[in-house]
């Protein structure tokens, strides 16, 4: 071999050497596909915080002398991962994950080779979901059409919920409806959504989860299930359809029979809010009335009825009823609303008042009450007066002059008028029967200091003078009665049922 050949081939061996050792001083071979093992990311740290919405990934490699990374996305784990971002430390931030969809990542050591190409780290892996907040259900409840009422909390960041059921708690849990969360797009101040699933099986128990969803691509994100709350379906409620003081003291009621009872039970209490107390059970489920005895006139009672159906010996209650409030009003009473008042005088007639005497006349009705005087000789003794009244008013009215006459008061009464038709333009309630004057002259009616009936009234001197505060007046009142004090104007005699 010549000598010029043989210094080439030192040269080229020479040149090779050194392109080998520059390129082993760089880290990187110049026929290499992909870094070493020591670029690659090893993944130290990943968080989804719910209070950012952001997915944090910090990681770290044994060779710091890279370039950059490279950040890949993708919604599934086998599927293709775009290319997301480039970052220049070892500390990556999402500030665009959409809640509840699970993000993978995939992240590479990026280094320049010799001729400034590209070269790529073996990859690593993260992945993160911000999850939707949990939800629970609140209450299970019986309601009509054998149905049950589910009623669960919501939160703003679910789209809808996924409501499910089963026949044991640790069953199949079946899909049985999806229910949009209107909160989620329109701000609004709901805190709970409720469903109905109707038409189950009287008596049978039904187990219930729930949760949330969100919808990203066409594709229905889920979140976790809450715990399961059971109901059981039973038959519909009854309702009261009539309730009348038929006597004094009694309240007599009506109900709606139901088909699918066996019987029925009453409670009743003498507050809305207040302790029911069973007041009968009925057991034929044909009987639809019964009558609440001793009661006391002018008190408010509310009443439920409850239907019952008999399973494995057992009683199933019905669907929690309504609850009607009736006063027992066979006598009229202190407190009684005026819609009441008109009404008993009226009942559904449009008609308020009587346009003639024929007309009112026709609606009186003559009372016998007996009452206590004073002789000249200061002895007191009974006296009997005929009223006439309006002819509803006549049972309160007589109970009212008993009450009147056997309290240990025994005001003395030498005059009372009740009825007297004084015109078709006259407000006055003599006119419909409803307000009495007593003892006139002694009572008199003065408006501005100016007398306009009567001569005087001087409770401390004269007998017949009715005091502001004594027994007749506390009877009269408890019976709905008061006296015409109005403003500037005060009748000391009137006392009237609707208050003019």
């Amino acid at each position: 071999m010549s000598t010029f050949i043989k210094n080439l081939r030192h040269k080229l061996l020479f040149a090779a050497c050194i392109i080998l050792c520059l390129a082993s001083f760089r880290g990187v071979s110049v026929y290499a596909d992909t870094l070493p093992e020591d670029y690659t990311p090893i993944i130290t740290n990943v968080s989804a915080d719910k209070s950012t919405y952001y997915i944090s990934i910090d990681w770290s490699v044994k060779n710091s002398d890279y370039e950059y990374f490279m950040i890949y996305r993708s919604i599934t784990p086998d599927g293709e991962y775009d290319y997301y971002d480039t970052v220049y430390t070892t500390h990556f931030t999402d500030y665009n994950p959409y809640i509840q969809v699970t993000y993978y990542y995939k992240i590479v050591t990026v280094k320049y080779d010799d001729n400034y190409e590209d070269v790529y780290s073996e990859p690593a892996f993260a992945h993160a979901t911000i999850p939707l907040n949990t939800t629970y259900i609140k209450s299970v409840k019986p309601v009509k059409s054998h149905g049950l009422q589910i009623t669960f909390s919501i939160s703003d960041d679910a789209e809808g919920y996924g409501l499910y059921r089963s026949d044991a708690p640790n069953g199949t849990y079946t899909l049985i409806k999806s229910i949009k969360n209107d909160h989620y797009y329109f701000y609004d101040f709901t805190t709970v959504l409720s469903f109905t699933d109707k038409n189950l099986t009287v008596g049978k128990t039904y187990y219930y989860k729930v949760r949330p969803y969100v919808t990203y691509l066409d594709t229905t994100y889920y979140g976790s299930f809450s715990g399961y709350k059971y109901g059981q379906a039973t038959i519909d409620a009854t309702r009261i359809t009539k309730a009348v003081s038929k006597k004094k003291s009694t309240n007599t009621l009506t109900w709606k029979k139901l088909s699918d009872a066996d019987g029925y039970i009453v409670y009743y209490s003498t507050k809305y809010n207040g302790k029911y107390k069973k007041l009968k059970t009925i057991s034929n489920k044909s009987t639809t009335s019964l009558t609440h005895k001793k009661l006391k006139n002018g008190v408010a009672y509310f009443y439920k009825v409850y239907g019952y159906k008999k399973l494995s010996g057992k009683n199933l209650m019905s669907v929690e009823p309504s609850i009607y409030e009736k006063y027992c009003d066979y006598f009229t009473y202190a407190n009684e609303s005026y819609e009441s008042r008109i009404h008993r005088l009226f009942g559904n007639s449009k008609n308020t008042w009587y346009s003639t005497a024929s007309k009112a006349g026709k609606n009186m009705k003559e009372v016998k009450i007996k009452v206590w005087d004073v002789n000249s000789k200061g002895k007191k003794f009974t006296r009997t007066f005929y009223v006439r009244v309006h002819k509803n008013l006549a049972p309160s009215v007589k109970q009212m002059f008993k009450e009147i006459y056997k309290s240990k008061e025994r005001f003395p009464i030498h005059d009372i008028g009740c009825y007297n038709w004084r015109g078709k333009g006259s407000a006055s309630e003599h006119c419909i029967g409803t307000a009495f004057d007593i003892n006139s002259n002694e009572n008199y009616m003065i408006d501005n200091g100016q007398v306009l009936a009567g001569s005087f009234w001087r409770p401390k001197k004269s007998r017949y003078s009715i005091p502001l505060k004594c027994k007749l007046v506390s009877i009269l009142n408890k019976y709905g009665f008061s006296r015409g004090f109005w403003g500037n104007r005060k009748d000391y005699m009137h006392f009237s049922y609707l208050g003019t």
